[in-house]
């Protein structure tokens, strides 16, 4: 019942977070197998992290919205459940002062994230697995959109051994995912943003512990290379439009929810 009551309470909690789908939505292009489809082009690499360890970037079309680091979810299945490692949350990413993400002009935003302890439950997006052996061993357990893999099937996702093994990106600390563990204590508001612009992507991505802690939360911080992708995104709080796009090297760590509304997109100077 403890179990039940956890889901409901994800599921209810959800509704307000860019990240999930509210809804399932029916494209023919999302059933259409990665393998099929022609891949994506990166202009990064986590060669910092993987250094000589052998790691293989997934850059198969993972949705029709674009490759996996532009996060993107088209359904509620798609959110995998694990549990096990200590994972890092990136959601509040952004401007800062705590948690900046700051481009390095090679196609990564160095986001600083929260380290959420071993032992709770994390989510991972199916659609944004970076390392792309592991993505094709979850789609074949878990289906396309993960709906075989917990929490709406029965299986446990390969993604979820990898990151709770630390073999998912080798050479990092541990990885960014989605968690709601620190939800009560810092609000989520999320905003969608109209105009598309670049946003990093950190689900997935790899991170090392920096030795500092948050006085706030009394997490420790750590260092992610997020990718970053350009389009429509929505962040993890309440913010104006015109904060969408922050100044100077800033970028928001963020998502894009396709089933939630978005605005019309207002093109701005440069875009």
């Amino acid at each position: 019942m403890r179990k039940i009551n956890s889901w409901y309470l994800l599921i209810t909690m959800v509704g307000l977070l860019c990240l999930l789908a509210l809804g399932s939505r029916d494209y023919s292009a999302y059933q259409v197998p990665a393998a099929s489809k022609p891949s994506s082009s990166a202009t990064f690499d986590f060669e910092r992290f993987t250094k000589n360890n052998p790691f293989k970037l997934n850059t198969l079309p993972t949705t029709p919205y674009g490759p996996p680091w532009a996060d993107i979810l088209m359904k509620t299945e798609n959110f995998l459940e694990c549990k096990g490692a200590a994972i890092a949350l990136c959601y509040y990413s952004g401007p800062g002062p705590t948690t900046p993400c700051t481009l390095d002009g090679l196609g990564i935003a160095n986001c600083t994230c929260y380290e959420i302890p071993s032992g709770q439950s994390y989510f991972v997006d199916i659609n944004a697995i970076l390392n792309r052996d592991v993505y094709l061993k979850t789609v074949a357990a878990c289906g396309k959109d993960g709906s075989k893999c917990r929490p709406t099937g029965s299986l446990q996702a390969p993604v979820c051994e990898a990151i709770n093994n630390n073999t998912l990106i080798p050479g990092a600390d541990l990885v960014s995912a989605f968690s709601l563990y620190l939800a009560k204590q810092i609000h989520i508001d999320p905003t969608t943003c109209a105009t598309p612009a670049a946003y990093a992507g950190c689900m997935t991505a790899p991170c090392k512990r920096t030795g500092k802690i948050d006085p706030k939360t009394g997490l420790p911080l750590v260092q992610c290379g997020c990718p970053t992708f350009t389009g429509l995104y929505q962040v993890g709080t309440a913010i104006n439009q015109d904060q969408c796009v922050l100044q100077g090297n800033y970028v928001w760590s963020a998502a894009y929810n396709v089933a939630t509304p978005t605005p019309t997109p207002t093109p701005t100077p440069g875009s």
